[in-house]
């Protein structure tokens, strides 16, 4: 998936590394994101592929490396996002810690439940202050699919924190 996000993001112009998680951090960390240390071996791949081409900048005195999509690149990316979208059933990991806390005594689970809510509201309060500003300074329905990617980012971090409140009154009933 990365390698096509990054496809992705090289549609729209040369980009350095760097540049590319800070897309990633902008655009698509509520649903995917990678480190450097993920990035640049994506990049020498594709590269490997003949899917981006890369060039050198001298910038502030420094060595920049920028990439571009190539024509083959273009025609991988293009043939890829046409396919229908295979729904992945896989990804939710904090599920699994959910399945087994009832081998946790009910105070653990509860303070843990409690952190892991508090960290998905901070996540939702972010990519809520970015969708308000988006809506201020775009016609949103220029971009209606960037937006309709965020607006289902800020559903979905709302029903997990609606989920684990149900769950936390639960447990907490259980200890009365």
């Amino acid at each position: 998936m990365l390698e096509y996000i990054i496809l992705g993001f090289l549609m729209k112009e040369e980009m350095s590394g760097y540049d590319l998680k800070q897309w990633m951090v902008n655009c698509t960390s509520y649903f995917f994101d990678a480190s450097f240390g993920s990035i640049y071996p994506a990049l020498k791949r594709l590269e490997e592929k003949g899917h981006i081409s890369c060039h050198e900048v001298i910038e502030s005195s420094k060595f920049k490396k920028l990439y571009a999509i190539t024509d083959v690149g273009k025609t991988y990316f293009l043939n890829w996002l046409e396919k229908p979208i295979a729904f992945s059933k896989t990804k939710q990991d904090h599920l699994v810690n959910f399945y087994f806390y009832q081998y946790l005594p009910n105070e653990k689970a509860i303070s843990n439940l409690k952190i892991f809510i508090s960290e998905v509201e901070e996540l939702l309060n972010r990519l809520s202050n970015q969708k308000s500003d988006v809506e201020k300074e775009y016609d949103v329905n220029q971009f209606k699919f960037i937006y309709s990617a965020m607006i289902y980012g800020v559903n979905y971090y709302q029903f997990i924190i609606d989920w684990c409140n149900k769950l936390l009154k639960q447990i907490e009933g259980e200890n009365l």
